[in-house]
């Protein structure tokens, strides 16, 4: 069976001594589509990272495929529904830890809240020790809006509680008993960007949410308040980020992505004040990464075993 893998820059070698008797390719670099389409002739399974885009035209022209792996949690970057209907397998990722990205999250937020990068960069510039520039938020008592409560966004709430701060939350699918044992409330998604004093973003990128904190949405924030995004690019939109910065309408913003990460220099946010931008690393650790590879071959197994685990949800085709 001839396995084609993209962006695979560690344990390599331990998935080649996994599957022996395949005939696997590895790239340790995203393909494009004329690429990733040469590489895959004759190729039954696929296994790409965010980068690798499967298109409907990649999918239309490996007529062996039967099995997409996407070693991520989201899947916005395959044509998953379509390829599905051709009878392709999309398999994802589910859970890699989703504590790492709420660890991540937290750190994006008080980096904004105490302005360290700043404070950081002025004492080594300046040599000097002067606070007076560098006033921050506190996050005890506050309120932290969480959209989207899947199980990063859970495992937000969870951290938030131990920094004491009031919780609400806007999700399409709401999780009541999440909702008893934080004892938060579900609200509209007004509603909760009307309420918090940090805003938190845990939605997958669908045609329903791509630019959901819009330029109308920012304008209903508490003004002074605080943006993080570490889910995709697309949920948020990049020119009405940038013009709530300029104004002073938000405080500041933590952003662990953008809507085009493969030319980010063309993207308006990197000139923007008081915002903090990680390179899509929220899930980067040594562990997450072990647990990837474990969970890739676990789902390429189960399928050469005829029951494929790790299905992309139906409920976000």
């Amino acid at each position: 069976m001839k396995v084609v893998f993209t962006e695979l820059t560690e344990h390599a070698d331990f998935i080649r001594t996994t599957f022996p008797d395949d005939e696997l390719v590895v790239f340790d670099r995203p393909l494009d589509e004329q690429q990733l389409v040469e590489a895959s002739r004759d190729a039954e399974i696929i296994s790409v990272f965010i980068y690798t885009q499967v298109t409907k035209a990649v999918i239309d022209s490996l007529p062996n495929l039967k099995l997409i792996v996407t070693r991520s949690v989201g899947f916005d970057h395959v044509a998953a529904r379509y390829a599905i209907e051709k009878g392709v397998i999309v398999c994802h990722v589910p859970d890699y830890g989703a504590h790492v990205v709420a660890e991540h999250v937290f750190a994006l937020l008080l980096a904004c809240a105490r302005k360290i990068p700043s404070a950081d960069a002025f004492v080594k510039n300046e040599k000097k020790f002067d606070f007076s520039r560098f006033l921050g938020l506190e996050l005890m008592d506050k309120t932290l809006g969480v959209v989207g409560t899947g199980k990063i966004g859970a495992a937000v709430i969870d951290i938030a509680e131990g920094f004491g701060m009031k919780i609400v939350a806007y999700d399409v699918y709401q999780n009541k008993s999440l909702a008893t044992k934080y004892g938060f409330p579900y609200l509209s998604l007004d509603e909760v960007l009307e309420k918090s004093d940090f805003v938190t973003l845990h939605t997958p990128l669908t045609p329903e949410t791509h630019h959901l904190i819009d330029a109308r949405a920012i304008s209903k924030m508490k003004k002074g308040s605080i943006l993080v995004n570490a889910s995709r690019g697309g949920v948020l939109d990049s020119v009405a980020l940038k013009e709530a910065l300029e104004s002073g309408h938000l405080w500041g913003a933590g952003i662990d992505v953008l809507e085009d990460e493969a030319h980010p220099e063309a993207n308006p946010l990197l000139d923007a004040p008081n915002l903090i931008i990680t390179p899509h690393s929220a899930f980067y650790t040594k562990e997450v990464l072990s647990r990837i590879t474990e969970l890739t071959i676990e789902t390429i197994r189960s399928f050469k075993e005829g029951k494929p685990t790790n299905r992309v949800p139906s409920e976000y085709l």
